[in-house]
């Protein structure tokens, strides 16, 4: 009798505490989230530069590859880099093949989210298409302005900080158009350029160069040897000086790139070293910069 009483009294003493707590509408002191509305997950550090000047305080920003060493092809992400995808709202990817893991990490998670394939969605290009699209001058641009789009869609309320942000980057990057228009301004028609592999192809074709060595260049980005014949055909345009110029990856460690680059300057056919990925320490633009004033003194006979 004495313990149905208690367990009574207990019960009653629990709902009265209940009742109180629901008039005086109490919550518990839990950690408060600072979970940003544009929450963006990107394979490579550019788009990731991007994807952050117009997204600035609204925004968290993850790119996977943040070192020049690290080569995309080969790239494994980690069980960590798999949490981090699954909280993202807006995925950014190279496509075209470029970071293939990337898409099977988008393909695997059950997160509901906002995927932007820069190659084909934002540069128009088609599977089996050259991947370096970052060289294109006009991606930097076209994804600024489509990410401003993306996070307006995602969080409305911030809609014009959005393109506000987006306008500020696209006068920096208007910048960067200026150089190439004076780079463009030198080459004259005609001119013939021979690259080790297509890293510099969509910069060099807006520029107005002609590419000569295309089924050279394939073979070495496959990790394939040249055809006997293309390697005679750069040997023997080489000699005669018929090249404006010689691009070469830097990154890459080729023997026949190596020979004929030195059988290049031999010649007096200046060398334009560029590199697939971005340097540590420096951002897009400022890696561009870098490689069309390379460009520009070569063409004015300083190298």
């Amino acid at each position: 009798m004495k313990k149905k009483y208690w367990g009574l009294a207990g019960l009653v003493g629990y709902l009265l505490i209940l009742l109180v707590l629901m008039v005086t509408d109490w919550r518990p002191h839990l950690p408060v989230t600072t979970q940003k509305p544009i929450r963006v997950v990107t394979s490579l550090n550019f788009y990731g530069e991007a994807a952050t000047a117009v997204a600035g305080k609204y925004g968290q920003v993850t790119a996977f590859i943040n070192s020049a060493a690290t080569d995309p092809h080969e790239f494994q992400p980690t069980t960590a880099q798999a949490k981090e995808l699954s909280q993202a709202n807006v995925v950014i990817e190279n496509g075209l093949g470029y970071d293939h893991w990337l898409s099977d990490m988008i393909k695997a998670t059950t997160t509901q989210q906002t995927v932007v394939n820069v190659g084909q969605q934002v540069a128009g290009k088609k599977m089996g298409a050259n991947e370096h699209v970052w060289y294109d001058p006009a991606t930097m641009n076209q994804l600024t302005k489509h990410l401003a789009k993306v996070y307006g869609q995602l969080d409305p309320a911030h809609r014009r900080y959005y393109q506000a942000q987006a306008r500020a980057y696209l006068k920096k990057l208007a910048q960067l158009d200026q150089t190439i228009a004076t780079v463009k301004a030198q080459v004259k028609p005609g001119q013939q350029v021979a690259v080790s592999e297509p890293v510099f192809d969509y910069a060099l074709t807006d520029l107005g160069y002609q590419i000569v060595d295309r089924h050279f260049e394939k073979a070495i980005e496959d990790g394939n040897d040249p055809s006997p014949a293309d390697i005679q055909q750069l040997q023997t345009q080489i000699d005669r000086h018929e090249l404006a110029l010689f691009v070469n990856n830097s990154q890459a460690s080729d023997t026949t790139v190596k020979n004929l680059v030195k059988r290049a300057k031999q010649a007096g056919i200046p060398v334009l070293n560029v590199t697939e990925t971005k340097p540590d320490h420096q951002t897009y633009i400022e890696w561009m910069q870098s490689q069309y004033q390379a460009l520009r003194q070569i063409q004015e006979g300083g190298d």
